[in-house]
């Protein structure tokens, strides 16, 4: 397969193939990064764990959306087995779509403050972790450089009209609830989860990854007050005990918390695929990448 690299971002490189303009293949490396900082040390396996709870929550929406994934080839380089996704080429629509099921994060900090979440009103006596009676819709900008600003819903028609924005609030609730029936079939919380979408031929399509602990909050049963994480949030927890926020000189990510992160991501994998990733394609090596 002959490729040439076209983007990376933090975690992901993407690659056009010079055979098949209509298609991408998109890589999962093992970075990981926080608070817009990806950091020195790989978690081994994370880049394949990405592409395959992706591929399998893309399964498990079977005809319901139109979507750009296409397969987990392997006939491409070595290192990019099973950390490799075949997708569709598409014109992104530069929103984070963030659709939420439950009061945490910053949409608790959010609502403990002014009793709304970007705009959206709730109702009062809400604690946190508590379920929401429908999942609200809070999307970003997506910077190419720094932090996303949350949009209001009216931030958002005034950027992408009426048409565009009211598609897009009801494609990602729509998926969003799907999979989050999904997970709790499996014994999992979907508590948020981002999306992205864009137009092939004039229709708009999931793209991106879904459902991945990178792009989601996911915890085991419920989340109550002190919820499990098996997602990024583990991360994010140890940097804030090491102080760090984003600023100044990031802290090394030792080896307890890398074999953490890495434990949670494959119990998500096993758990929704019920199968070990032990049979998942691919070797487990490190894998950076491209250096940015």
């Amino acid at each position: 397969m002959d490729l040439d690299l076209i983007a990376s971002g933090k975690v992901r490189e993407v690659y056009a193939i010079h055979d098949d303009p209509t298609k991408l293949l998109m890589v999962a490396t093992d970075r990981i990064s926080a608070y817009d900082r990806v950091f020195a040390e790989p978690v081994l396996d994370k880049g394949r764990l990405l592409s395959a709870i992706s591929a399998t929550a893309f399964g498990a929406l079977g005809d319901r959306f139109v979507t750009h994934f296409v397969s987990i080839p392997t006939e491409v380089p070595a290192e990019f087995v099973g950390r490799a996704t075949l997708v569709r080429r598409v014109e992104m629509v530069p929103v984070e779509c963030v659709a939420r099921g439950y009061l945490v994060g910053s949409a608790w900090e959010s609502y403990r403050s002014t009793g709304a979440v970007q705009g959206v009103a709730l109702p009062a006596g809400l604690a946190f972790g508590d379920p929401l009676s429908q999942p609200i819709f809070t999307p970003t900008t997506k910077e190419e450089t720094g932090h996303d600003r949350p949009l209001t819903p009216t931030e958002l028609r005034n950027l992408h009209g009426a048409a565009l924005a009211s598609e897009l609030e009801e494609l990602t609730t729509n998926v969003y609830s799907v999979l989050a029936s999904w997970f709790r079939e499996h014994g999992l919380t979907l508590i948020d989860s981002k999306f992205e979408f864009g137009h092939i031929d004039g229709e708009l399509v999931l793209a991106d990854e879904i459902a991945t602990p990178d792009s989601s909050r996911i915890v085991r049963g419920e989340p109550g007050a002190n919820p499990e994480w098996l997602d990024k949030q583990l991360l994010r927890d140890w940097l804030g005990e090491q102080g760090f926020r984003g600023d100044g000189a990031a802290p090394k990510l030792d080896e307890e918390l890398i074999e953490r992160v890495r434990g949670a991501y494959r119990e998500v994998f096993e758990t929704l695929a019920g199968s070990s990733f032990n049979a998942w394609p691919g070797q487990s090596r490190a894998y950076r990448g491209v250096e940015r």
